[in-house]
């Protein structure tokens, strides 16, 4: 193995749509230094990185969340995907009662236990950032 970080990725250039506009922005040692290792995270020189972020934030790519609300943001996206499955499970209940006519009552049990659970955590949450919560 090589101690050799990765070289940096270049942006293709594109003839129809060149980049001519330059953007001069100032930062602290602190706010440097991070900057720095998330490009070097990245694989992308720090130019690169700042407009690729600052882009993505303003496209609305993705969304800048406060980090105290790191938590709560984590337990909407796993609560989101649990319902996700449930609804997946209950597609798959609709299948067989379509196709045969009967259901178990202890399957239907533990599908609307999980459909209960999700809710209440989807609500808990979603109170939770709400009220500021962290």
């Amino acid at each position: 193995m090589s101690d050799e970080k990765p070289r940096p990725r270049r942006r293709e250039r594109r003839a129809d749509n060149p980049r001519r506009h330059r953007v001069n922005l100032a930062y602290n040692d602190v706010e440097l230094a991070t900057l720095t290792t998330a490009a070097a995270l990245a694989c992308l020189r720090l130019s690169a990185y700042v407009a690729r972020s600052a882009l993505a934030v303003a496209k609305e790519e993705v969304s800048p969340a406060p980090v105290e609300y790191r938590d709560q943001l984590r337990t909407l996206s796993d609560a989101r995907t649990a319902v996700n499955r449930i609804g997946t499970n209950l597609n798959q209940i609709a299948r067989v009662m379509n196709a045969e006519g009967e259901e178990t009552p202890e399957r239907l049990d533990a599908v609307l236990e999980r459909v209960e659970a999700a809710i209440r955590r989807l609500d808990e949450a979603t109170i939770a950032v709400m009220e500021g919560r962290t």
